[in-house]
């Protein structure tokens, strides 16, 4: 699908164009008021038929006449899906009236998906407001971090906490590739800065989403950006030859730049990332940020897993609960723990975590705010599950190294299952247990490389939740309103698909806890963004219902 231009007078229906041209004015402001660095408002659209009967993407665009529309395809990979862009206007702070927006898009005839493409800040950085010395630099509660601990010289704790360097051995002794030799692990986020921890040389097809070009150079330019791309890609390919390891030092490196903080993630960049990283031949893809259900990203993700790529992202950081991608089952979730193999305080926990690995003062690369084009050097300790899925992200390189990709593809085949499942699997049939485990919360245990890599490709299987590959992406949505507002208030009737990123995004607004007046957090129900009138008149189920109604 080409870029398509549309604008000017258009014979449309006199009220639905009104309509149209009201919420778009309530949505959206003029491009470069408020906010500098301001994107287009987009919204992501599946039509019944593209190409064929039924609206096309230019009539839809005609329905906002006279205002100027961009349509963009999405990927090469979803032809079926399309951005509806307006080049002139970014969205506003009404975040009310850009769901209604996408209510209305989603209501023309032949249009089966829309939904708003914003940013939201549901995945903080907790290094963030303890390097500007601020009680919250973001608006989450204090106390979601921990602070450096000097007693931790060892800038390799981490890695001998998950038994890296006994699966780099393991390797080495049996004559296998080892350290990740030849795998290339994308890895969706800041971009990256000249930093000594990564080595140019094993650099692979990089990218950047945001501005389309083949640069994916951290420009360190957003307000509360700290180089998140350099220090999480640091931890899983740093070639160790200087201040610290990557899990995995001799894989390549594929860093793709998809947001422009960590703490600002819309999911269609992280969706055509994916199809990036796929496209161009990564055997990996690590994602150390989150944000809100998509329905582009729910289908990214399924392509990338049926095309035997493993993908894996952090379970989130300071919100307690965990937060999309990595909330799909069909991504690996990772939580956070500490050094004595206690929970990271700020990790997200509970449905969908399928394992933990160190997130807590974690040895990262740190550019220190340096200019892109000067090479640092700087290296410090860093928290968040961000770490913890590089480190297992790292892991996973050491799998695929050791055994062979081609043959563990084929293996899975053998048993039935995509490569995803298959280290799905394995990885948690391997996990150590540390006494008084919350599996609950904390997945099956804490990574361990070196039992990964010896273990027998059968290990697990038949085993009751071994791995669970949920073929209804609607369904982490009603997870989350049963571990908010318990059971008894999921709607069976509710079509998750058109409401779940609207009704995710109040919940989630509740769990992050904003700050009051009085100092205090928000009660869940207390007043917030208010709900659409198209969720409340969608929901039959009393109890949310009134739960809505109360942030009405």
């Amino acid at each position: 699908m080409s870029t398509i231009e549309s604008g000017g007078p258009q014979e449309q229906d006199g009220s639905a164009q009104t309509r149209a041209q009201t919420l778009l004015r309530e949505a959206t402001i003029p491009l470069g008021e408020g906010v500098a660095g301001r994107r287009p408002a987009r919204y992501a659209v599946k039509l019944d038929g593209v190409g064929g009967a039924g609206t096309r993407p230019e009539e839809l665009a005609a329905v906002f006449s006279p205002e100027p529309v961009r349509i963009e395809p999405l990927s090469p990979s979803d032809p079926d899906v399309f951005l509806l862009v307006f080049p002139h206007r970014s969205f506003s702070s009404d975040t009310t009236a850009v769901f209604e927006l996408g209510y209305l898009i989603d209501d023309v005839p032949g249009v089966s998906a829309a939904e708003p493409d914003i940013a939201t800040d549901f995945y903080p950085d907790p290094d963030q407001p303890r390097r500007l010395g601020e009680e919250s630099a973001d608006g989450f509660m204090a106390g979601c971090w921990v602070g450096e601990d000097s007693r931790l010289p060892d800038a390799r704790w981490a890695l001998k906490a998950i038994r890296a360097p006994e699966a780099w051995a393991w390797s080495d002794a049996q004559g296998r590739p080892s350290r990740g030799e030849r795998i290339v692990v994308a890895q969706p986020d800041t971009g990256v800065v000249r930093h000594k921890e990564l080595d140019l040389e094993r650099r692979v097809a990089s990218f950047d989403v945001l501005d389309r070009d083949r640069d994916p150079e951290d420009p360190l330019n957003y307000r509360g950006n700290t180089g998140h791309g350099t220090a999480t890609g640091s931890v899983v390919v740093s070639g160790g030859n200087n201040a610290m390891s990557g899990c995995a030092p001799r894989a390549y490196h594929m860093p793709i730049r998809c947001i422009e903080s960590v703490v600002r993630v819309s999911q269609v960049p992280v969706a055509q990332a994916i199809d990036f990283a796929v496209d161009n031949g990564a055997h990996v893809v690590t994602m150390s940020l989150g944000g809100l259900p998509s329905f582009t990203l729910a289908r990214a993700l399924a392509r990338a897993v049926a095309a035997d790529v493993i993908v894996m992202a952090a379970a989130g950081n300071c919100v307690g609960t965990v937060v999309w991608p990595a909330r799909y089952d069909a991504c690996i979730a990772v939580a956070g723990v500490n050094k004595d193999d206690l929970r990271w305080k700020g990790s997200c926990r509970g449905y969908g975590v399928d394992v933990s690995a160190p997130a807590e003062n974690v040895y990262r690369a740190r550019p220190d705010g340096a200019s892109p084009t000067v090479e640092s050097s700087a290296v410090g300790q860093g928290e968040g599950t961000s770490y913890a899925v590089a480190l297992t992200a790292g892991v996973a390189a050491l799998w695929l190294a050791h055994h062979g990709r081609a043959n563990l593809v084929h293996q899975a085949r053998l048993r039935g299952e995509t490569l995803q499942d298959m280290f799905s699997r394995l990885l948690k049939a391997t996990a150590r247990r540390p006494p008084d485990w919350d599996a609950a919360n904390f997945g099956a245990g804490i990574v361990d490389a070196e039992a990964l890599l010896k273990a027998h490709f059968d290990l697990g299987r038949g085993r009751e939740g071994a791995f669970t590959v949920s073929v209804d992406p609607a369904l982490p949505v009603r997870a989350l309103v049963a571990e908010r507002l318990g059971p008894t208030a999921v709607d069976p009737q509710l079509d998750y698909d058109r409401y779940g990123p609207e009704l995710a995004f109040h919940l989630l607004e509740e769990a992050r806890g904003r700050p009051t007046p009085g100092g205090g957090a928000e009660e869940a129900g207390s007043p917030g963004t208010p709900p659409t009138g198209d969720l409340r008149d969608a929901v039959t189920n009393p109890e949310l219902r009134a739960h809505l109604e109360r942030r009405a």
